[in-house]
């Protein structure tokens, strides 16, 4: 017998809404999903933002420390010890109409950081009066502006740089509520004590006084950045500059020899000629006392040298001795050139400073250095230049040096691992500064336990002398830029 099913009426229109009511569920579960995702993503990119942008203060006020930059900040630069007066340098970047002070508690910007690192004896600012102020700088303008060289657009939000002397005490990190110091030299005695850089080592160490030559301070350099919508990234490096140290008591320096002798082949061309007399040059006067034209460490050089040098242009051989002036200089040669460890230190000093490192056989270069803008050029291989060329500033080469043409060079040339200058032509350039040439490794490449046998040959030569200037190497010499020895986020 049929029973109706009149209880089963209006089922679909329920199930229709159950199943509307979880696709729309589901929507909204994506729709919020998409939202945070988006909200994450957005959060994302403003931090990067603020993150780069204080990358972009920190380089900007580094490449500012060099005496040569645009806008150049070295003249301001601390000299005493963080927390002191005039102990800070600020760079601040404000944006329209806002007042960036980051000395000040009640600004939007005010340093935070800046008692984590220095003694405040329990307030939020260091005690001393003027603190704030950089050298050289006034109440009425206690900071320096970000420059416009370095503006891009948009202006990026960082808002202020702090380059301040490192001290022993400086890297301090909480532990709960419990301030903690890492020292330098592991003494907390010490805590205020200079930080210096050792070049020769590479290592910072603590010590009472100021740095001074041959070791250079340590900075440590802060920067804040702050994006419109409230990100906030500080990070921090610590520079130092290295000290290179370059001295040479010869125009041509022939540095060691081993089994064989080192050698010259001089040019015959009547043009030529080898100075040790003091040239102006590179902006420097001539003020140092005259060297040897050609400078060996090994007596028995002495004559072997000579014998290669043409009889007939002896007397173009010139400087502090007789004519033609070569010399024993091994007293006189800095210990940072005196070895083959020595050599291969100060080499691994200048490729960490230098504007292009090539690591294989070259015969041009894009950028030799100008007067106004010198180079620090490292070749791990052979280099043979030929034409016009020009340099400027320090030239490594490890393999052979072969100029051939109108090659001449402003400051230092180091042809040091294979130790051999093979020059042809030269037409009417010069080398104004130094060189010197030095046999660190076999012809395999491997390196040697004492310096060997260095080889100058010099074909032809033209007017291409060598002619010290002890403004050219002093120039040189000061091309070491502020290397960052650390980098770290502060994460307060």
């Amino acid at each position: 017998m049929r029973q109706p099913k009149q209880n089963e009426r209006g089922m679909a229109l329920i199930l229709t809404l159950i199943a509307l009511l979880i696709v729309t569920s589901i929507g909204l579960i994506m729709a919020y999903s998409t939202d945070t995702e988006t909200t994450i993503n957005g959060n994302y990119r403003d931090e990067q933002t603020a993150y780069y942008a204080a990358k972009a203060g920190l380089e900007e006020a580094r490449d500012r420390m060099q005496p040569s930059a645009t806008n150049t900040v070295s003249a301001n630069l601390p000299t005493v010890l963080p927390g002191a007066t005039a102990g800070e340098l600020y760079i601040i970047n404000p944006t329209g109409s806002e007042t960036v002070a980051p000395w000040l508690t009640s600004n939007a910007y005010f340093d935070d950081e800046i008692c984590k690192e220095v003694n405040c004896s329990g307030g939020q600012v260091p005690p001393a009066s003027n603190w704030y102020i950089g050298p050289g700088l006034t109440s009425t303008t206690p900071a320096l502006s970000a420059s416009s060289t370095y503006t891009v657009s948009p202006v990026l939000p960082y808002k202020w740089m702090r380059i301040s002397l490192k001290t022993n005490a400086s890297a301090s990190g909480w532990s709960g509520a419990t301030h903690n110091f890492m020292y330098v030299d592991g003494k907390s005695a010490d805590a205020s004590y200079y930080v210096c850089w050792n070049s020769t080592l590479g290592h910072e160490f603590a010590q009472s006084t100021a740095c001074a030559s041959p070791n250079n301070p340590v900075y440590s350099m802060t920067a804040m950045a702050i994006t419109p919508s409230g990100s906030r990234r500080i990070l921090q490096y610590e520079l130092t500059r290295d000290k290179l140290n370059l001295t040479f008591p010869s125009a041509l320096t022939l540095d060691g020899s081993n089994a064989s002798l080192s050698t010259v082949t001089g040019p015959n061309s009547n043009p030529y000629h080898m100075s040790g007399a003091d040239h102006a040059g590179c902006g420097g006067a001539a003020t140092a006392p005259a060297g040897a034209a050609i400078g060996v460490t090994n007596a028995p050089d002495i004559a072997t040298v000579v014998a290669g040098i043409p009889s007939n242009r002896l007397d173009h051989y010139t400087g502090a001795g007789a004519s033609p002036d070569v010399e024993n200089i091994s007293a006189g040669i800095p210990p940072t050139e005196n070895s083959v460890s020595s050599l291969n230190a100060l080499l691994a000093t200048i490729k960490a400073n230098a504007n292009q490192v090539y690591n294989s056989n070259q015969s041009s270069l894009a950028n030799v250095g100008t007067a106004a803008s010198p180079q620090i050029i490292y070749i791990n291989g052979d280099y043979s230049p030929s034409g016009n060329v020009t340099g400027y500033g320090i030239l490594v080469v490890t393999g052979t040096y072969s100029p051939g043409g109108n090659v001449g060079w402003n400051g230092i040339v180091l042809i040091v691992g294979k130790g051999s200058m093979v020059g042809n032509g030269g037409g009417n350039n010069s080398y104004n500064g130094a060189i010197l040439v030095a046999k660190t490794v076999d012809s395999s490449g491997i390196p040697l336990a004492t310096l060997g046998a260095a080889n100058f040959d010099f074909s032809g030569g033209g007017g291409n002398g060598i002619y010290y200037s002890s403004g050219c190497v002093a120039q040189a010499s000061s091309l070491s830029d502020y290397r960052v020895v650390s980098s770290r986020e502060m994460m307060y």
